[in-house]
């Protein structure tokens, strides 16, 4: 194997090992983004629950004439 070859052979598992970071990071970055969107789909879901919940049990009470 000449210099050139072995130089060639380095530099190009040195790009290789830089595109892996590089495409590790984005996977990464891409995870994180729908794990917090679904995180705030999450909590969205459930506050309308509760206010649903909440809104229900104010309407049985109403409708039973129970006092506040």
């Amino acid at each position: 194997m000449t210099f050139d070859e072995a130089l060639l052979l380095a530099s190009g598992i040195a790009l290789g090992a830089n595109s892996m970071i590089l495409l590790f990071a984005f996977w990464s970055w891409r995870d994180a983004r729908r794990d917090q969107a679904a995180a705030r789909q999450t909590l969205r879901k459930t506050t309308a629950d509760a206010y649903l919940s909440s809104f229900r049990l104010y309407r049985l009470r109403q409708r039973a004439g129970a006092p506040r």
